[in-house]
Protein backbone atom coordinates (compact mmCIF):
# COMPACT_ATOMS: atom_id res chain seq x y z
CA UNK A 1 0.00 0.00 0.00
CA UNK A 2 1.77 3.13 -0.90
CA UNK A 3 0.06 6.89 -1.13
CA UNK A 4 0.27 7.07 -4.62
CA UNK A 5 -2.62 4.08 -4.87
CA UNK A 6 -4.07 4.23 -1.23
CA UNK A 7 -3.55 7.83 -0.50
CA UNK A 8 -4.34 8.49 3.62
CA UNK A 9 -5.63 4.70 4.10
CA UNK A 10 -1.60 3.37 3.02
CA UNK A 11 0.45 2.16 6.10
CA UNK A 12 3.54 4.32 4.78
CA UNK A 13 1.08 7.00 6.80
CA UNK A 14 1.92 5.42 10.15
CA UNK A 15 5.19 6.70 9.15
CA UNK A 16 4.83 9.90 8.78
CA UNK A 17 2.74 10.52 12.03
CA UNK A 18 6.19 9.45 13.78
CA UNK A 19 8.22 12.08 12.01
CA UNK A 20 6.07 14.44 12.99
CA UNK A 21 7.46 14.12 16.40
CA UNK A 22 10.90 14.92 15.45
CA UNK A 23 10.27 18.05 15.34
CA UNK A 24 10.33 19.76 18.73
CA UNK A 25 7.73 22.06 18.35
CA UNK A 26 5.26 19.05 17.26
CA UNK A 27 6.60 17.04 19.74
CA UNK A 28 6.10 19.16 22.72
CA UNK A 29 2.21 19.90 21.46
CA UNK A 30 1.50 16.18 20.32
CA UNK A 31 2.76 15.09 24.11
CA UNK A 32 0.52 17.75 25.58
CA UNK A 33 -2.42 17.27 24.26
CA UNK A 34 -2.13 13.79 25.00
CA UNK A 35 -1.46 14.42 28.69
CA UNK A 36 -5.06 16.17 28.27
CA UNK A 37 -6.18 13.20 26.79
CA UNK A 38 -5.59 11.08 30.41
CA UNK A 39 -6.45 13.65 32.14
CA UNK A 40 -10.08 13.83 30.63
CA UNK A 41 -10.24 10.07 31.41
CA UNK A 42 -9.45 10.52 34.82
CA UNK A 43 -11.98 13.23 35.13
CA UNK A 44 -14.69 11.24 33.80
CA UNK A 45 -13.92 7.67 35.50
CA UNK A 46 -16.32 6.76 38.31
CA UNK A 47 -18.17 10.22 37.49
CA UNK A 48 -21.80 9.53 37.65
CA UNK A 49 -24.17 12.22 36.70
CA UNK A 50 -27.40 11.91 38.72
CA UNK A 51 -30.06 10.95 36.36
CA UNK A 52 -32.48 14.05 38.01
CA UNK A 53 -29.96 16.64 37.17
CA UNK A 54 -30.59 17.57 33.52
CA UNK A 55 -27.21 20.17 33.92
CA UNK A 56 -24.71 17.74 34.80
CA UNK A 57 -26.17 15.03 32.45
CA UNK A 58 -26.06 17.42 29.42
CA UNK A 59 -22.38 18.71 30.77
CA UNK A 60 -21.11 15.15 30.63
CA UNK A 61 -22.45 14.20 27.25
CA UNK A 62 -20.89 17.43 25.67
CA UNK A 63 -17.58 16.54 27.56
CA UNK A 64 -17.22 13.43 26.56
CA UNK A 65 -17.98 14.99 22.95
CA UNK A 66 -15.12 17.21 23.09
CA UNK A 67 -13.14 14.66 24.90
CA UNK A 68 -13.21 12.44 21.78
CA UNK A 69 -13.14 15.60 18.94
CA UNK A 70 -9.90 16.20 20.76
CA UNK A 71 -8.75 12.36 19.85
CA UNK A 72 -9.81 12.78 16.78
CA UNK A 73 -8.36 15.95 15.78
CA UNK A 74 -4.90 14.31 16.86
CA UNK A 75 -5.35 11.19 14.60
CA UNK A 76 -6.11 13.36 11.85
CA UNK A 77 -3.37 16.07 12.63
CA UNK A 78 -1.19 12.69 12.53
CA UNK A 79 -2.00 11.67 9.14
CA UNK A 80 -0.97 15.11 8.06
CA UNK A 81 -5.18 16.07 7.94
CA UNK A 82 -5.04 19.34 9.24
CA UNK A 83 -8.20 21.17 8.07
CA UNK A 84 -10.10 18.04 8.88
CA UNK A 85 -8.57 18.30 12.07
CA UNK A 86 -9.46 21.59 12.64
CA UNK A 87 -13.28 21.30 11.07
CA UNK A 88 -13.52 18.36 14.63
CA UNK A 89 -12.38 21.12 16.54
CA UNK A 90 -14.74 23.36 15.61
CA UNK A 91 -17.77 21.29 16.66
CA UNK A 92 -15.97 20.57 20.05
CA UNK A 93 -15.52 24.61 20.44
CA UNK A 94 -19.39 24.85 19.73
CA UNK A 95 -20.00 22.18 22.42
CA UNK A 96 -17.39 23.84 24.81
CA UNK A 97 -19.38 26.72 24.67
CA UNK A 98 -22.78 25.22 25.68
CA UNK A 99 -20.58 23.51 28.62
CA UNK A 100 -19.78 26.85 29.90
CA UNK A 101 -22.56 28.16 29.19
CA UNK A 102 -24.54 25.14 31.09
CA UNK A 103 -22.04 25.70 34.33
CA UNK A 104 -23.11 29.07 34.69
CA UNK A 105 -26.97 29.17 33.88
CA UNK A 106 -28.50 25.53 34.20
CA UNK A 107 -31.64 26.87 32.27
CA UNK A 108 -29.48 27.08 28.95
CA UNK A 109 -30.63 23.74 28.57
CA UNK A 110 -33.75 25.12 27.70
CA UNK A 111 -33.10 26.95 24.50
CA UNK A 112 -30.89 23.63 23.62
CA UNK A 113 -34.25 22.00 23.57
CA UNK A 114 -36.11 24.64 22.01
CA UNK A 115 -33.33 24.71 19.34
CA UNK A 116 -33.76 21.09 18.53
CA UNK A 117 -37.96 21.29 18.48
CA UNK A 118 -37.19 24.60 15.73
CA UNK A 119 -34.38 22.31 13.63
CA UNK A 120 -36.92 19.41 13.74
CA UNK A 121 -39.37 21.58 12.08
CA UNK A 122 -37.56 22.99 9.82
CA UNK A 123 -36.38 19.45 8.30
CA UNK A 124 -39.40 18.15 8.27
CA UNK A 125 -41.04 21.20 6.42
CA UNK A 126 -38.33 20.71 3.98
CA UNK A 127 -39.27 17.33 2.63
CA UNK A 128 -43.07 18.01 2.91
CA UNK A 129 -42.70 20.93 1.24
CA UNK A 130 -40.82 19.70 -1.71
CA UNK A 131 -42.59 17.18 -3.77
CA UNK A 132 -39.24 15.53 -5.10
CA UNK A 133 -38.25 15.09 -1.19
CA UNK A 134 -41.16 13.75 0.16
CA UNK A 135 -41.45 11.14 -2.48
CA UNK A 136 -38.50 9.01 -1.17
CA UNK A 137 -40.22 8.72 1.75
CA UNK A 138 -43.20 6.16 2.99
CA UNK A 139 -46.48 7.63 3.69
CA UNK A 140 -45.77 6.66 7.57
CA UNK A 141 -43.01 8.94 7.80
CA UNK A 142 -43.83 11.79 5.53
CA UNK A 143 -47.17 11.23 8.36
CA UNK A 144 -44.23 11.64 11.78
CA UNK A 145 -42.80 14.50 9.54
CA UNK A 146 -46.84 16.14 9.57
CA UNK A 147 -47.05 15.56 13.32
CA UNK A 148 -43.90 16.83 14.55
CA UNK A 149 -44.60 20.05 12.55
CA UNK A 150 -47.69 20.32 14.22
CA UNK A 151 -46.29 19.74 17.47
CA UNK A 152 -43.78 22.29 17.54
CA UNK A 153 -46.01 24.74 15.57
CA UNK A 154 -48.34 24.30 19.10
CA UNK A 155 -45.58 24.94 21.10
CA UNK A 156 -44.50 28.19 19.50
CA UNK A 157 -47.96 28.81 19.70
CA UNK A 158 -48.53 28.52 23.62
CA UNK A 159 -45.17 30.32 23.67
CA UNK A 160 -46.53 33.29 21.60
CA UNK A 161 -49.76 33.61 24.09
CA UNK A 162 -47.79 33.80 27.06
CA UNK A 163 -45.95 36.71 25.42
CA UNK A 164 -42.45 34.73 24.94
CA UNK A 165 -42.10 35.34 21.60
CA UNK A 166 -41.64 32.45 18.78
CA UNK A 167 -39.20 29.59 19.35
CA UNK A 168 -35.70 30.24 18.35
CA UNK A 169 -32.46 28.68 17.33
CA UNK A 170 -29.35 29.04 19.26
CA UNK A 171 -26.79 32.56 17.86
CA UNK A 172 -23.59 30.87 18.84
CA UNK A 173 -22.13 34.39 19.14
CA UNK A 174 -24.56 35.72 20.76
CA UNK A 175 -23.98 32.92 23.48
CA UNK A 176 -20.35 32.77 23.23
CA UNK A 177 -20.34 36.89 24.05
CA UNK A 178 -22.33 36.28 27.18
CA UNK A 179 -20.75 33.21 28.93
CA UNK A 180 -17.34 32.99 27.37
CA UNK A 181 -16.59 35.73 24.99
CA UNK A 182 -12.44 34.78 24.43
CA UNK A 183 -13.24 30.79 23.51
CA UNK A 184 -15.56 32.44 21.00
CA UNK A 185 -13.22 35.11 19.58
CA UNK A 186 -10.22 32.96 19.59
CA UNK A 187 -10.91 29.33 18.63
CA UNK A 188 -14.73 29.41 17.71
CA UNK A 189 -13.86 31.94 14.84
CA UNK A 190 -10.56 30.80 13.64
CA UNK A 191 -11.64 27.10 13.00
CA UNK A 192 -14.40 28.67 10.98
CA UNK A 193 -12.79 30.73 9.03
CA UNK A 194 -9.96 28.03 8.08
CA UNK A 195 -12.05 24.26 8.81
CA UNK A 196 -15.55 24.28 8.78
CA UNK A 197 -16.67 26.85 6.30
CA UNK A 198 -15.48 26.74 2.76
CA UNK A 199 -13.13 30.42 2.71
CA UNK A 200 -10.01 31.14 0.62
CA UNK A 201 -8.40 30.40 3.45
CA UNK A 202 -9.56 26.80 3.28
CA UNK A 203 -9.05 26.73 -0.51
CA UNK A 204 -5.38 27.90 -0.11
CA UNK A 205 -4.48 25.03 2.03
CA UNK A 206 -5.29 23.04 -0.86
CA UNK A 207 -2.07 24.40 -2.68
CA UNK A 208 2.00 24.03 -2.42
CA UNK A 209 3.10 27.55 -3.22
CA UNK A 210 6.60 28.72 -3.87
CA UNK A 211 8.93 31.30 -1.80
CA UNK A 212 7.18 34.47 -4.26
CA UNK A 213 4.20 33.03 -3.76
CA UNK A 214 3.01 31.21 -7.26
CA UNK A 215 0.97 27.95 -7.19
CA UNK A 216 3.38 24.86 -7.50
CA UNK A 217 0.82 22.46 -7.19
CA UNK A 218 -2.35 21.18 -5.40
CA UNK A 219 -1.15 19.58 -2.34
CA UNK A 220 -2.59 15.80 -2.22
CA UNK A 221 -0.35 14.53 0.16
CA UNK A 222 0.01 15.35 3.83
CA UNK A 223 -0.55 19.07 5.48
CA UNK A 224 1.15 20.39 7.96
CA UNK A 225 0.34 23.99 8.05
CA UNK A 226 -0.49 25.98 11.26
CA UNK A 227 0.11 22.47 13.10
CA UNK A 228 1.26 23.85 16.49
CA UNK A 229 -1.87 26.42 15.83
CA UNK A 230 -4.34 23.34 15.34
CA UNK A 231 -2.89 21.39 18.29
CA UNK A 232 -3.36 24.54 20.44
CA UNK A 233 -6.48 25.17 20.06
CA UNK A 234 -7.49 21.55 20.81
CA UNK A 235 -5.80 21.81 23.99
CA UNK A 236 -7.33 24.82 24.97
CA UNK A 237 -10.55 23.62 24.18
CA UNK A 238 -10.36 20.68 26.13
CA UNK A 239 -8.78 22.61 28.91
CA UNK A 240 -11.51 25.20 28.90
CA UNK A 241 -14.60 22.51 28.94
CA UNK A 242 -12.45 20.61 32.10
CA UNK A 243 -12.36 23.60 34.16
CA UNK A 244 -15.75 24.08 33.50
CA UNK A 245 -16.63 19.82 33.96
CA UNK A 246 -14.39 19.96 37.03
CA UNK A 247 -16.16 22.75 38.99
CA UNK A 248 -19.57 21.80 38.21
CA UNK A 249 -19.01 18.03 39.70
CA UNK A 250 -16.66 19.88 42.47
CA UNK A 251 -13.72 17.94 41.27
CA UNK A 252 -10.91 19.60 43.08
CA UNK A 253 -7.65 17.13 42.33
CA UNK A 254 -9.02 17.72 38.49
CA UNK A 255 -9.50 21.66 38.57
CA UNK A 256 -6.19 21.44 40.24
CA UNK A 257 -4.72 19.48 37.46
CA UNK A 258 -6.77 21.67 34.71
CA UNK A 259 -4.82 24.82 36.42
CA UNK A 260 -1.24 23.05 36.25
CA UNK A 261 -1.52 22.10 32.88
CA UNK A 262 -3.03 25.36 31.84
CA UNK A 263 0.24 26.69 33.70
CA UNK A 264 2.08 24.68 31.73
CA UNK A 265 0.02 25.50 28.28
CA UNK A 266 1.82 28.59 28.30
CA UNK A 267 5.55 26.81 28.49
CA UNK A 268 4.86 25.10 25.24
CA UNK A 269 6.64 26.52 21.88
CA UNK A 270 3.86 29.52 20.97
CA UNK A 271 4.92 29.85 16.75
CA UNK A 272 5.47 27.05 13.98
CA UNK A 273 8.32 26.11 13.25
CA UNK A 274 10.72 28.39 11.19
CA UNK A 275 11.74 25.91 8.47
CA UNK A 276 10.29 22.16 8.97
CA UNK A 277 10.16 19.49 6.18
CA UNK A 278 9.09 16.23 7.06
CA UNK A 279 10.96 13.45 5.70
CA UNK A 280 8.02 11.01 5.87
CA UNK A 281 7.58 7.82 3.59
CA UNK A 282 4.11 7.63 2.01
Amino acid sequence: MTFKIDGFLSEGMEKFGATLRTVPEYKAWFEFAESLNRLGLEGLEGTQPPRSDNQKLTISALFVRAHKSLAAALVLAKLGLVGDARSVLRSAVEGTIAIRALAVEPKFLDDLIEAHHVNQRKKARLVVGNPDYAATYSSEKIAEMNATIAQVDAMEAAKVKAGNGKLQDITWANVGGKYCKDLYDLLYRLLSADGTHTTLDAINRMFDYDSAGEIVSVKVGPDIADMVETLKAGCLMLLWAAESFADVYGLANMRARVQEEMDAFTTLPQNEPSKTVVQGSF
